[in-house]
């Protein structure tokens, strides 16, 4: 297609930026696999292993590669998320506990819908070895702390029931375990008793709401926080399907309530440089993400069709530099999507709604830019916003001008096609 061609025309014609963002990632989510045997309805990744072929590409069996490019990124905090359910890939999650190593990393948290622990016995079978591949970490490496994350509301529930995260938060509410982290996230929504049901079946009390969380006492003492995040609308969950559902959303689910927590001392929400957890922490670095098909993304922070592959490289800085020639990466790590959204909005007024009919606060970036004709001319304000702040010098508008030209007769081809 013309716009594509331009576009990649354009990148290849532009020079280096010299200071483009941060050359480490305090963050990274890594996918162990795209396969969930529990398939929630409001997941936008939901993945069940019988629609898969069994031949692509699994980071999960390249581990060695996988490690080496993460272990290099400077991480704060390295995740076990998905794409899928992490513990479909039991050997790889208890090897990154093990391996995964950096100067400054605080934290390792594992992120599951505790399908595995179907009972008390085989949940402490599975805990403990991962237990024991955090415990067990060579000398040298990073003392990171361990946290177990459970993703508990009312759609996991409908599938898997109440029965598995109350067997985790039994069995780690053994004295062994009182040195692993432990918190649930949820998905804020009224009429649900999710939670409450937990609390019931566990003889826990719980807390009041205060800024998204909720504090469950087990009933040896331990805390537990609750952490609620807002229902994400998108091709699996619409407000239409959800209407048939005894649950709703509340305002304070909305994105553009929810997302308020996330803006930084200057007023903006930049997905690339946050961590969104209970504790929002605004960070140096970006916030990575390692998919199970191998590609290397930042959250929020590239085209959706242009990132570099675990496939073709293991060098973190090769994988940064190859990100970084691209404006639209300058931009999302600077300004987030909502900058990106004013560079174009007054072509394309819609892009201001993305938000608001997804209800989300990630992937934004990826509908925007999924119209190649739009792209391109994001791709163009970008060039030419970051030669007025003096980022690329004044020749790099030039190949923007010739980049234009061919935008202007698409769009103009587009509007008479209407």
């Amino acid at each position: 297609m013309e716009a594509l061609s331009a576009r990649e025309n354009l990148l290849a014609a532009l020079p280096t930026y010299a200071d483009p963002g941060p050359s480490f990632a305090s963050t990274c989510y890594v996918w162990p696999t795209d396969d969930c045997s529990v398939g929630c309805a409001h997941c936008n990744f939901a993945s069940p292993r019988s629609s898969k072929a069994f031949d692509r590409y699994r980071i999960a069996d390249d581990a060695d590669r996988a490690l080496e490019l993460v272990n290099r990124m400077g991480l704060w905090k390295a995740v076990l998320s998905g794409g899928g359910e992490p513990m479909e890939e039991p050997d790889f999650c208890e090897r990154f506990i093990a391996d995964i190593d950096s100067a400054q990393l605080a934290e390792i948290e594992l992120i599951t819908s505790a399908a595995f622990a179907t009972t008390k016995t085989e949940t402490a079978r599975v805990l403990d070895r991962l237990h024991n591949a955090w415990r067990t970490r060579g000398s040298g490496k990073a003392e990171a702390d361990f946290t177990v994350r459970l993703s508990v509301d009312w759609f996991h529930t409908k599938r898997i029931g109440i029965e598995p995260p109350a067997n985790v938060l039994r069995v780690l509410s053994s004295p062994e375990y009182a040195d692993v982290g432990c918190y649930l996230r949820s998905v804020l929504l009224d009429n649900d008793t999710t939670i409450t049901d937990l609390a019931n079946e566990l003889g826990a009390t719980l807390g009041a709401i205060e800024d998204y969380c909720q504090v469950m006492t087990l009933p040896n003492g331990r805390e537990v926080l609750v952490y609620y995040k807002n229902l994400i609308f998108d091709g699996r969950m619409t407000s239409r399907r959800l209407r048939s559902l005894p649950v709703g959303v509340p305002k304070a689910a909305q994105a553009d309530v929810f997302g308020e927590r996330f803006r930084s001392a200057t007023g903006k929400q930049v997905p690339a440089r946050v961590y969104n957890g209970p504790d929002v922490v605004h960070l140096d670095g970006l916030a990575c993400v390692l998919e199970a098909s191998g590609g290397i993304k930042i959250l929020e922070g590239n085209h959706p069709h242009r990132f570099p592959s675990l496939r073709d490289t293991t060098s973190w800085a090769e994988a940064l530099e190859y990100l970084y020639r691209d404006p639209l990466t300058v931009t999302l790590v600077r300004d987030g999507p909502e900058g990106l959204v004013e560079l174009i909005a007054d072509h394309y007024p819609h892009v201001r709604d993305t938000s608001a009919t997804t209800n989300q606060l990630y992937y934004l970036s990826d509908r925007i830019l999924d119209d190649p004709v739009v792209a391109l001319l994001a791709t163009v304000r970008a060039v030419e916003d970051h030669v007025d702040a003096a980022v690329l010098p004044p020749r790099a508008g030039d190949p923007a001008r010739h980049a234009h030209a061919v935008w202007e007769r698409l769009h103009e081809q587009r509007a008479a096609a209407r």
